[in-house]
């Protein structure tokens, strides 16, 4: 078991400005072959580009806002907010505020045999 601590864990993130220097705004939490775990930290107005995850993903805000945009949707979502996307699908977030949200990736599913 682990068990952490987000709003000290997005402190750490927030506080390391070599690592905000090289654009890099998050921390994996946790990885194994079946998920893994992120939290990205995002200032307003700043943006994760279109992209795809092989496994089916969860974001769950923890605070502030952001606009997760899929299959020609714009949903926003406040600290509290939480969604699902299937795999293979192109997505992309915007900060509408300061924010922090958690992105759980499960490993795609194998084929029998595989």
């Amino acid at each position: 078991m682990i068990a952490f601590a987000i709003a000290e864990e997005i402190s750490k993130i927030k506080a390391d400005q070599r690592a905000a220097h090289q654009g890099k705004r998050s921390a994996v939490l946790a990885k194994n072959e079946h998920v893994r775990i992120v939290l990205a930290v995002l200032s307003r107005g700043e943006t994760l580009h279109e992209h795809a995850t092989e496994g089916q993903i969860t974001v769950n805000v923890v605070e502030g806002a952001i606009r997760f945009n899929a299959l020609n949707e714009r949903v926003r979502l406040t600290a509290g907010g939480l969604l699902t996307l299937q795999p293979g699908i192109r997505h992309s977030v915007e900060a509408l505020e300061d924010s922090a949200f958690v992105i759980t990736v499960c490993a795609p599913e194998k084929a029998p045999g595989s």
